[in-house]
């Protein structure tokens, strides 16, 4: 959570990251303008009027110390405190309150809070108490170190030991007396009588956001939620005999896309028995590694009395040998048809996406060989491993079979792609009218764009529309539903999201950060 910047002898020194939430912009704003946080390693990276807003954005910025009023509409200080301790159990809460009576100092206590201030403090007791709550959190910093800061939070809340006995259990290493005994003693609430079960694969530089995104979104369900291993996330829900119900996925669902990889997300709902776990996420696993060739699908539902038919390995090494024939033929019509034949029996046979990309990487590096491209035969796998759909893959390997032509300007090309993607980007756009565009195929330009960019073509996609948005809220007094729908999201939620994702704070919070920094400037 504590951000390192260098200072101006080449040192590190530890920034400490507030979030100030508050009903009352006066107080938010004299709070920011009055005390010079930077003087002192310390910065604000927001602002919420209210404890529902100031979690979800606690939630994306991860700040080391927030300062809450006790009294605010929808969720008060109290609350947004308690929820923090259980979310971000090393961020440190300092309490604002008008009035300093017992009830306020005794629900402060209950939820650990480290400090309690009055609003009508001067600002030098403010920053006092601030100070004082750093001091405490480098003192953790330096006498336990990151890593073992991050064990510790994980021992507070009980979490690793829970997930791993949920993991143990899942995989039938641990009988179901012994899971319940000491799921009883850790406290992990399984009323039932009926549970969902929810598997997603995630695409993530920090698991602890992701995990608490989840939880928010499905907080009703008294969840638990654990990363099986390093992208596979699990959420168990007590849910009704109904299941979870469509309208809660269809909210649910926009807040979390971002953070998912393709469409690898998948629920299996009326789960009645504690004994059945194993078997049903057995069954997820299978979904989830086979749902990628149902790209139209936002998410796939299994019940228990779904088969999942595949080809037995033998007829998936024939097919893949049929292609490295027509490889070393080096005839481009043979690996085409060849190829295209291949995808055709993947797809009609499920073989697992884990399988289809060990296959494809085989016959990737031997294509790369043939046509004398060895060099980016390590690149092709990297993208390969990255790519979301099966068209896409087959698209892209489909690419190498055709020989690079002599003075053909990849650069000119390419500008051409990226000066369509910006022309276009508040339209439905995919990599192939891009690649049409600019007179280059599908699978070549998604070769060479992550090399190019840095980025896939989607999450480039999404930064420009993201950078054009930005421009809006600054520029124009339109509503954030409408600059969503002219920078291409035709669903605010979705736009919502990605903006949170990557700016690290909501559209709102960045207009006010932005309007605070010129109005600072011009003073």
């Amino acid at each position: 959570m504590v951000r390192e910047v260098k200072n101006e002898q080449g040192g590190e020194d530890i920034m400490i990251k507030i979030l100030l939430v508050d009903d009352e912009a006066f107080i938010r704003q004299g709070i920011r303008h009055t005390i010079p946080w930077e003087e002192h390693g310390m910065e604000i990276v927001g602002e919420a009027a209210n404890g529902e807003d100031g979690l979800k954005l606690a939630i994306q910025l991860a700040p080391d110390i927030v300062f809450t009023d006790i009294q605010m509409p929808v969720m008060n200080g109290i609350e947004l405190a308690r929820k923090l301790n259980e979310y971000l159990p090393r961020t440190k809460v300092i309490i604002l309150s008008a009035y300093g009576n017992t009830e306020n100092f005794t629900s402060a206590i209950e939820v650990k809070v480290s400090s309690f201030v009055l609003k009508n403090a001067d600002s030098g007791k403010i920053l006092e108490s601030a100070l004082r709550v750093k001091e405490s959190i480098l003192a953790e910093y330096e006498t336990q170190g990151q890593n073992a800061l991050i064990q510790t939070i994980y021992n507070e809340n009980q979490q690793l030991i829970k997930s791993d006995l949920f993991a143990k259990f899942f995989k039938g290493e641990v009988p179901l007396d012994k899971f319940r005994k000491r799921a009883e003693k850790l406290d992990i609430p399984l009323p039932g009588p009926s549970y969902s079960l929810l598997v997603a694969s995630c695409q993530t530089n920090d698991n602890w956001i992701v995990h608490n995104l989840f939880i928010r979104a499905f907080e009703q369900f008294q969840p638990f939620v654990f990363f099986i291993d390093r992208t596979r996330l699990v959420a168990v829900l007590n849910v009704g005999p109904e299941g979870l119900a469509d309208d809660t996925m269809d909210k649910a669902f926009p807040g979390l896309k971002p953070h998912i990889f393709g469409n690898s997300l998948v629920v299996m709902n009326r789960i009645d028995a504690l004994d059945n776990f194993a078997d049903c996420y057995a069954m997820l696993d299978k979904a989830l590694d086979g749902c990628f060739w149902h790209s139209e699908k936002e998410y796939t539902k299994v019940s228990l009395h779904d088969t999942f038919t595949s080809s037995e390995p033998g007829q998936a090494q024939f097919c893949e040998s049929k292609v490295i024939s027509a490889v070393l033929s080096k005839n481009p019509a043979q690996m085409e048809q060849a190829l295209l034949n291949y995808f055709t029996f993947m797809q009609e046979n499920s073989v697992s996406r884990s399988r289809f990309l060990e296959s494809v990487n085989r016959i990737a590096v031997l294509m790369e060989a043939v046509m004398d491209r060895q060099s980016e035969s390590h690149k092709t796998i990297d993208i390969i491993a990255e790519t979301e759909t099966p068209e896409e893959i087959i698209e892209l390997v489909l690419s190498l079979a055709k020989p690079v032509k002599e003075g053909e300007s990849k650069n000119v090309h390419f500008a051409a792609a990226l000066d369509y993607i910006n022309r276009n980007y508040n339209e439905d756009l995919k990599l192939a009218d891009v690649a049409k565009a600019a007179y280059l195929s599908t699978g070549y330009l998604s070769r060479i764009f992550k090399h190019e960019t840095g980025y896939s073509f989607k999450e480039w996609l999404n930064r420009i529309r993201i950078e054009k948005a930005k421009e809006l809220i600054l520029n124009s007094d339109l509503k954030y539903y409408e600059i969503a729908e002219l920078v291409g999201y035709k669903d605010y939620k979705y736009f919502s999201a990605y903006f949170s994702k990557l700016c690290g704070i909501s559209a709102k919070e960045y207009k006010m950060q932005k309007l605070t920094q010129l109005h600072k400037s011009g003073d």
